[in-house]
């Protein structure tokens, strides 16, 4: 079963799917050789699907793995989900201007870059965050792994490929059980109780989906979120589609510090003007520029 979707004028499969780390995590698989991102996915339904995503020219055409069939609602829910995921709904346009007049960044423009990668759901995304703070990204690639494999749901009997767990799954297991056999450490805490707060209805992660919402109320909300720092914080909000938060941490003080200060790191307060002609675009700028 094939469904395709309309591409926006200016896109570039290959760079949206690799530009962000995301495509390296579970349940992402990217095939380089035939330019094709894979996921296991788990629809409204129960129903559980492989997803082949690729571009042909102006469309994108997703391949449901064997041969499954589904119903139009699950279609849907399978074009929603990947047009969320490529950011197919965003408006390029205001950044593509800024980065044609900057001549550091022309090539943003000529290569159709600038969509990043990211997860089906709010829930996926802002846990990977919370697997990448104050830690390696290999280590960050072995959580992701265990999480996927010991609590999400095996695509067939015979397949070794998991979907991403729902805050259900994670209730199903002790704390102690991400922290030792995940291996979560001292993220477990942080994890179950965002999952405790989802499945009891203390958090509508899916109200900060709306672009209506002020980007100040979207950061007291994720603010109210366990082991959502500074750094998590402009993650999941660039995942969200708001760019206009630096993730001041390390990997950026190293950027800045060598091209911009010569080796000698300012006060943080000259750090957060880096960028500022950017405006609502400051984490784009940021990110392609490193």
């Amino acid at each position: 079963m094939k469904k395709v979707i309309t591409l926006p004028e200016k896109f570039n499969f290959h760079a949206t799917a690799t530009d962000h780390g995301w495509y390296l995590l579970s349940p992402f698989y990217h095939n380089k050789d035939e330019n094709t991102l894979s996921r296991v996915e788990k629809l409204a339904t129960g129903k559980i699907v492989l997803l082949h995503i690729k571009q042909d020219q102006d469309t994108l055409i997703i391949e449901i793995g064997d041969k499954k069939t589904l119903t139009r609602k699950e279609s849907e829910e399978v074009i929603r989900k990947v047009n969320w995921m490529f950011r197919l709904d965003e408006d390029f346009s205001t950044f593509y201007k800024m980065c044609s007049a900057d001549q550091d960044m022309q090539e943003i423009v000529t290569e159709n870059r600038g969509r990043l990668l990211r997860s089906p759901s709010i829930f996926e995304d802002i846990v990977k965050t919370i697997l990448t703070t104050n830690t390696t990204w290999s280590r960050t690639m072995a959580m992701t792994t265990n999480f996927v494999t010991l609590l999400g749901d095996r695509y067939s009997e015979a397949s070794e490929l998991f979907t991403f767990p729902e805050p259900e799954a994670v209730l199903k297991k002790e704390k102690s059980f991400l922290n030792q056999d995940v291996k979560l450490g001292y993220r477990s805490d942080y994890i179950h109780e965002l999952a405790f707060q989802l499945c009891n209805d203390a958090y509508d992660l899916e109200e900060l989906a709306n672009p209506e919402m002020p980007t100040e109320d979207v950061v007291h909300k994720l603010k109210e979120i366990r082991g959502v720092g500074p750094y998590a914080l402009s993650i999941i909000l660039m995942l969200l589609g708001r760019y206009d938060y630096l993730p001041v941490d390390s990997e950026f003080k190293k950027h800045v510090k060598h091209k911009y200060f010569a080796g000698e790191l300012p006060p943080q307060s000259q750090l957060q003007q880096l960028y500022k002609e950017w405006g609502a675009f400051k984490f784009l700028a940021y990110w392609f520029d490193r």
